[in-house]
């Protein structure tokens, strides 16, 4: 509703808001959709936002997907309230057609592993959307969303009502002239000549946003129309920089700083046009010396002006993290309540202004400043805004440390790092803020930095408490300086396809203690998966733990394992899995245990469990659903540990997925789960699975142990525990 108000859309468009469709996720977001498309016009419906300025919006209307799988076969949808959209369709200015666009965005999925190749051109190409609500009359169907819907800037004076002032109306008129000349002499002349309409354009926006409260106008008139100029003035402001040819630049020597620091930067305004411009001040927002600024200039056509700048980083500047954390106890987030809503990263707060004149009209711009840098050979030149980090990063690893309350040895290393990320020297004293009745040896270690990026690994023992109860602990680590105490962990976040960003969170570990047991002894073989953190978990628990290569795969004495597991995707990822898959087979055939976490549908290509099996979509994100044992006299819910209605108590955002779906029968489903999501209800199967081959078993898991273990879920590692304990116990 927020979002709906804020941007006052004429059309929306969501995913079928009867909830069917797509995961759980996509469901919900389009019974929201449909109910903020109605909830935004309505002033009763979250009128706290009333208060802080905004105001309710109805817009004109609401489309859904609609087209389907089936409709090669069946053919498109049919109706007056369809909207057939030619996907197909090329693009001179760009280059491409719209199919085309969609799937370099699509390309770019990869967080999720979902990456598709690129539309080739080919023949036209539809997609159909269904009018689901709309303030419009007389529907019809149309290649057009915005059908019955004038969009033309003269139409903004419909806000005033039927009669509106004709001084209104002229300059409405004024402004549309100006835009249409513009467009017809970029087609029959070029972007030279666009540069006259574009600037009497701008000139007649900033004209009447300055006459409208003179107009007699509502106040809810005023408002509407002067919400669109504005956006209105941004367009011509930006349109007359590409018309002549303008290209700014604010680069920084360093990216990653610190409070404190000096950082240069360097600002150029390249005037690639034939026409004079005037550079009239270059301001920088955000550093300590904020008030210097670069000299007016005129820049000639065809010409750069550039400026370098010293400019210190505040010494009270706070660390960029993002401005969103999730809440510990609830599947959603909070948010600084200064930053605008929606935004994907809080506004960096160093900036340049660069004010530039062109004839009469003068235009502000405000970019923010960038670092530029080389990752490796191979990246070539990548970006970054300037993010603020603590002068020393501390990092305790493991993160989560699991303590069986029963057995021995219950000492565990920890190791803590530290890095410098200032540019000068530093020392200081490590130290461990553990529980009462902890112990921690050695009770501190000193570290020595005399240059920028240098790393300092140091090893700590701790012991629990003699008396200790099941439960969960904090430990702290900092570093004590002379320039103060830091206690900060610095993750950094870079892929090829998305600028460098920072998590800065408490240099802290949680310590659990479980009552849990594992078969004494055990020496698992493990495939590593994506963002794999299971095999920590399986060494916290006692056991004995290989990280399987090539060579292992291929040729080694896999019945020196008692269990082999695969990781998280692990057949999508790693070849050498897929290329000697038929030894883990062979290895159930004669005896052993394989576990095989969950798999996306790739798996099903060509068949790698014993018999024939293919994974579904199926999945569970209730972490609370209920889980029905299906076979409770199986050893994995008995041995070591007894699997109760507690175990799947405390998990987080899901039960699993990518369950097994269509399978051989000699395939056994070990649980069931409940979903109660209305689009997703009924019972689920595929979640825990067995096949029994000779000697051995294979056991598919599509419940998140993946998701939480790393989230310290007592219940997930007491199931692990007896998974990995199978290994020991024969099938009979």
């Amino acid at each position: 509703v927020r979002m709906i108000r804020v941007l006052r859309p004429d059309v929306i468009v969501g995913m079928r808001p009867t909830g069917a469709g797509g995961g759980q996720h996509h469901q919900a977001s389009a019974l929201l959709a449909r109910e903020a498309f109605r909830a935004a016009a309505d002033a009763t419906r979250f009128s706290d936002q009333l208060q802080e300025g905004l105001r309710p919006w109805q817009a004109r209307k609401f489309y859904f997907n609609a087209s389907s799988p089936f409709q090669a076969r069946l053919g498109p949808p049919q109706g007056d309230d369809i909207v057939a959209v030619d996907t197909g369709g090329y693009d001179s200015l760009l280059g491409r057609t719209y199919a085309q666009i969609g799937s370099e965005a699509r390309s770019m999925h990869k967080c999720q592993g979902m990456p598709q190749l690129l539309e080739v051109p080919g023949q036209s190409n539809k997609a159909y959307y269904r009018l689901a609500e709309s303030t419009v009359d007389h529907q019809t169907a149309s290649d057009d969303f915005f059908s019955g819907i004038d969009t033309t800037i003269l139409q903004l004076g419909q806000y005033a009502g039927f009669s509106p002032p004709s001084e209104l109306t002229i300059q409405l008129t004024s402004i549309e002239t100006h835009a249409a000349n513009a467009l017809q002499v970029f087609e029959s002349e070029g972007v030279e000549a666009t540069r006259q309409p574009i600037r009497s354009g701008l000139s007649a926006v900033r004209k009447l946003r300055d006459q409208l409260s003179l107009m007699n106008l509502s106040d809810e008139a005023q408002y509407e129309i002067d919400f669109r100029l504005a956006q209105k003035e941004a367009q011509f402001e930006r349109a007359l920089l590409l018309a002549h040819e303008i290209k700014l630049e604010a680069l920084a020597d360093d990216g990653v700083v610190t409070a404190g620091q000096l950082v240069q930067v360097s600002t150029f305004v390249a005037n690639r046009g034939n026409a004079d411009i005037n550079v009239r001040g270059v301001t920088f927002n955000g550093f300590d010396n904020s008030g210097i600024g670069c000299q007016a200039d005129v820049v000639d056509g065809e010409s750069v002006y550039s400026c370098d700048s010293q400019l210190r980083i505040p010494a009270n500047a706070v660390s960029t993290t993002p401005y969103f954390e999730r809440l510990p106890d609830a599947a959603r987030y909070v948010f600084k309540s200064d930053v605008p809503f929606g935004a994907a990263f809080e506004p960096s707060p160093f900036s340049v202004t660069f004010s530039i004149e062109f004839d009469s009209e003068q235009i502000g711009v405000t970019l923010p400043i960038q670092h530029r840098y080389e990752e490796n050979i191979f990246s070539g030149e990548r970006r970054m805004e300037l993010h603020v980090v603590p002068q020393l990063a501390v990092k305790i690893s493991p993160d989560i440390v699991i303590v069986p309350l029963r057995g021995e040895p219950r000492d565990r290393e920890m190791r803590v790092s530290v890095t410098n990320l200032g540019t000068g020297g530093i020392e200081g004293k490590i130290t461990l803020q553990a529980p009462l009745g902890w112990t921690v040896t050695p009770p501190s270690a000193q570290v020595t930095f005399t240059r920028q990026d240098e790393e300092w690994i140091a090893r700590f023992v701790i012991t629990p408490a003699a008396d200790v109860k099941p439960g969960e602990f904090e430990m702290l680590a900092s570093v004590q300086t002379a320039e103060g105490t830091f206690g900060e962990d610095v993750q950094v976040v870079e892929y090829p396809h998305i600028q460098r960003r920072h998590l800065v969170g408490i240099a802290e570990a949680r310590l659990k203690v479980i009552d849990v047991r594992v078969a004494p002894d055990l020496n698992v073989g493990y495939v590593m998966g994506a963002g794999d953190q299971m095999p920590v978990a399986i060494e916290q628990l006692g056991a004995k733990l290989d990280r399987l290569d090539a060579d292992t795969l291929a040729w080694g004495d896999l019945h020196s394992y008692d269990v082999i597991i695969t990781g998280v995707r692990a057949y999508e990822l790693n070849r050498h899995l897929t290329a000697y898959n038929d030894r883990l087979i062979e290895y159930v055939k004669t005896g052993g245990t394989v576990i095989v976490q969950y798999n996306k549908l790739g798996f099903n290509a060509v068949q790698y469990g014993p018999y024939p099996a293919e994974v579904s979509r199926n999945r569970v994100t209730d972490e609370h659903a209920p889980v029905e044992i299906l076979v409770p006299e199986h050893s994995v819910f008995m041995t070591p540990n007894q699997i109760t209605e507690n175990t799947w108590n405390g998990w987080i955002q899901e039960r699993g997925l990518y369950f097994l779906g269509d399978r051989d029968p000699e395939y056994v489903d070990l649980v069931q789960i409940e979903d109660s999501f209305k689009f997703n209800d009924g019972p689920k199967r595929g979640a825990l699975v067995e096949a029994r081959l000779g000697a051995g078993r294979w056991m598919y898991v599509g419940l998140g142990l993946w998701r939480q273990l790393p989230a310290g879920t007592t219940g997930a590692y007491q199931l692990l525990a007896n998974l990995i304990s199978l290994g020991r116990i024969p099938v009979h």
